[in-house]
């Protein structure tokens, strides 16, 4: 079941039933996606039609943030379960699918190295920063190089880190070019959380919705993001539910 915010659909999912289906997925067609949908990426879908058709069309769109949550409630009187792309990323590699073999992709040079060493159990078959995203085409640099890779490692599933909107638009362009690959799930700076790069906020922060200021506490550089998610998307959900 999914419900829309601002022309964006997401899946009322907990993490438990996310899991179900990455399990049913990863026996069945390859080529789906999953996106953990934040504020920003609502916002950013309002301006661009590519992206928020490659959202619309995610197997699974997940509440990431506490914003969204938020505004279901108040727009649509859904109550969507918060799950973040951290979240869901820590039970893969707990092992919860026991059959997904996992690729990494994306993040600073080193930091998937880091996350592999730190999660020695988990099936991860390959990891890569994948270097610099070229957006006039949504290819790397040395995209065939990684897609090559990905191919021979006997992934199927693919975790992409490139940020918001990049690692959609890269994944809707290249997952027919990556055959083995059943899921691929966008997952923005969540491989900074895995090794220990980042630290995240405290439960009963992440319980209230305050995640956002522990993240800005630590890297003030991130102010215009935030501020789109806890000020821009606000004002824009009161003035919706105004109308």
């Amino acid at each position: 079941m999914k419900a829309e915010i601002f022309g964006v659909s997401i899946s009322n999912t907990n993490i438990a039933d996310a899991l179900e289906q990455i399990n049913e997925m990863l026996s069945g067609n390859a080529g789906n996606l999953i996106a953990t949908v934040n504020p920003e990426f609502v916002l950013a879908a309002q301006k661009n039609e590519d992206f928020k058709r490659v959202l619309n069309n995610a197997a699974i769109a997940t509440a990431d943030g506490a914003g969204i949550v938020w505004a279901g409630k108040l727009l649509k009187k859904t109550k969507f379960s918060r799950v973040t792309g951290v979240d869901l990323c820590l039970e893969l590699l707990k092992g919860k699918c026991p059959e997904a073999r996992i690729f990494l992709l994306g993040g600073k040079e080193g930091v998937v190295d880091a996350v592999r060493s730190k999660y020695p159990d988990a099936w991860i078959v390959g990891a890569e920063s994948g270097g610099d995203l070229i957006e006039a085409n949504w290819e790397l640099e040395d995209n065939q190089d990684i897609i090559s890779k990905i191919n021979a490692s006997g992934a199927n599933l693919l975790l992409v880190a490139f940020g918001q909107v990049k690692q959609e638009m890269w994944l809707a362009k290249n997952l027919d070019k990556l055959p083995n690959i059943r899921i691929a799930i966008g997952i923005g700076g969540t491989f900074d959380y895995l090794s220990g790069k980042i630290k995240r906020a405290p439960k009963f922060m992440r319980a209230g919705g305050l995640e956002w200021l522990y993240r800005l506490i630590q890297e003030p550089k991130r102010w215009k993001r935030i501020y789109n998610a806890v000020v821009k998307f606000p004002i824009l959900v009161i003035k919706e539910k105004i109308k």
